[in-house]
C-alpha cells in the first residue's frame, strides 16, 4: 500500500506538510505530493486532508494508472 494525493481533489491547504514526521510531501503547482521514495507510510497525513485528497491506495493500481 503507498499513499497518494489526487492533485484534482487538493485544495493546496499544506495541512498535509505540518503533520508528515519525515517531510515527505511537497508542494508542486500549489498541490501536495507524495514522495514516495521519502515517504514511511504512517498515514498521519490523511485524517487532517480537510478535502479527503489523501487516500493510501494499493500500489500495484496506482501504478498501473500512471
Amino acid at each position: 500500500m503507498i499513499i497518494v494525493v489526487d492533485k484534482a481533489e487538493c485544495v493546496g491547504c499544506e495541512e498535509c506538510l505540518h503533520v508528515c514526521p519525515v517531510e515527505s510531501i511537497v508542494m508542486k503547482t500549489e498541490k501536495a505530493e507524495i514522495v514516495q521514495h521519502a515517504c514511511n507510510q504512517c498515514g498521519r497525513c490523511i485524517p487532517v486532508c480537510p478535502v479527503k485528497a489523501i487516500r493510501m491506495v494499493s500500489a500495484s493500481l496506482y501504478k498501473s494508472s500512471i
